[in-house]
């Protein structure tokens, strides 16, 4: 019987874009709960959390490529439902961190 050699099983790389965009999430919850649970998000709102959010990611780890974190923004703002008209910070808050417990 012939042998034949094989390489032991590799574990496949994985990105770390999906517990980047749940971190990107999770810190944009907290940048609207800050802003007072009282105030209605608007697109613009959203955006600039979204936004701090990512400062402080790329702030927490400069060795982050930026192919990685544009992926893991990507995959945010895809994670993120429509329809956010009407919520007010404390509501988007919440949706927003149900969406990182998801994607992690």
């Amino acid at each position: 019987m012939e042998r034949i050699h094989r390489p032991p099983e590799q574990p496949t790389p994985t990105s770390s874009a999906p517990s980047c965009a749940a971190r990107i999430l999770t810190a944009a919850a907290a940048v609207l709960d800050r802003e007072g649970k009282a105030h209605n998000v608007t697109e613009a709102t959203l955006r600039r959390a979204v936004t701090a959010a990512v400062v402080d990611l790329v702030r927490s780890r400069p060795t982050l490529p930026s192919t990685v974190v544009s992926q893991a923004l990507r995959r945010a703002w895809a994670a993120i439902p429509p329809g956010i008209n009407g919520n007010t910070n404390g509501v988007q808050a919440r949706v927003l961190r149900g969406v990182a417990r998801r994607l992690s």
